[in-house]
């Protein structure tokens, strides 16, 4: 009905010469227009190139995989660098701007990690795989540097914390463990992914072709994830308490900044909904002895309230900001 109102009132000042036809198209465009055939074949064009390279990289690994034992180890290495090579070939041909060009430098990526696999299969170099994913990230550097591309980015992300997680996971049961051994994990994990969130906020303009939000909130996600869990088991472990104050600063300085300074409300929420997580938790510690039936319920209607209050918070924090 509000919307009906302002445009009667908009075309009646209009009828009365008080705006005229180009003011009244620009106060009737939608604030959020649809989107147009255009930018759905755009959207249409980039997923498909990125999709075909990815499949084009995971193809030669699945051939390595299924004819393993018929291929000679010279073949191997052959295919396996003929495929880098053509990735990076096809990559210097393309304007490293165009969605073709950033693609096949990912492909580059993904074939640099399938190489590395096959040399230490090959030769039994005896590396574990965290210090596969460790190599992998850093020889995907200069080809996400190169294609300035989310997606590519985005592998090197995540192969920095496979690395983390995986070399915890070698050095003693992180998850599971002691004291000495959860502690260093979460803060690493949490640390890394802090890192890349102030490098991505910072510069992301310099190290994105096409600035966008996909990097910091992938961050953002694995320095809340590794914390809450962290701070999860403190409860259970008083030990580890230094990680729920750890926890504390990262929402004292996460809330404010991704309220006012940067508004971002996915990561309000994220912040806001693990916090629901870490205190259901607490509640679980501290009713430890009430009855199983008991737990069960109040632990789900508690969570049922602090998500119902987040919801609530959320929304108006939206409509704030659209308006």
């Amino acid at each position: 009905m509000d919307d009906i109102r302002r445009r009667d009132q908009l075309l009646s000042w209009t009828e009365q010469g008080l705006l005229g036809r180009e003011q009244l198209d620009q106060a009737l465009t939608p604030e959020r227009p649809q989107p147009a055939a255009r930018h759905w074949l755009a959207a249409l064009d980039k997923v498909l190139v990125f999709y075909g390279c990815l499949l084009l990289a995971l193809g030669v690994l699945f051939f390595f995989a299924f004819n393993w034992e018929e291929l000679h180890r010279f073949g191997k290495l052959g295919l396996a660098v003929a495929v880098l090579s053509g990735f990076a070939g096809i990559a210097l041909l393309l304007p490293r701007e165009s969605v073709a060009g950033r693609a096949t430098l990912l492909g580059a990526a993904l074939a640099t990690g399938g190489l590395l696999a096959l040399v230490g299969q090959t030769y039994q170099t005896g590396v574990d795989i965290w210090q596969l994913f460790a190599a992998w990230t850093v020889l995907s550097l200069p080809w996400a540097l190169l294609s300035r591309s989310a997606a590519c980015w985005g592998l090197v992300w995540l192969l920095a914390n496979l690395a983390l997680m995986r070399y915890f996971a070698t050095t003693g049961s992180w998850l599971f463990g002691g004291l000495h051994a959860i502690s260093p994990a979460v803060l690493s994990l949490a640390a890394g992914n802090v890192l890349m969130l102030v490098l991505f906020e910072c510069w992301g303009d310099r190290l994105l072709l096409q600035p966008s939000r996909i990097l910091p909130r992938l961050a953002a996600c694995g320095v809340v994830a590794a914390l809450g869990l962290g701070s999860m088991i403190a409860w259970w472990r008083p030990g580890l308490s230094h990680l729920l104050l750890v926890l504390g600063v990262v929402y004292l300085v996460g809330i404010p900044t991704y309220r006012r300074f940067r508004p971002d409300l996915l990561l309000l929420a994220v912040q806001l909904y693990a916090l629901v997580a870490v205190l259901a938790a607490g509640l679980a510690r501290l009713l430890q002895d009430v009855d199983d039936f008991a737990l069960v319920w109040l632990l789900g209607l508690f969570v049922l309230i602090g998500s119902a209050v987040v919801s609530v918070c959320l929304q108006r924090w939206y409509r704030e900001d659209s308006r």
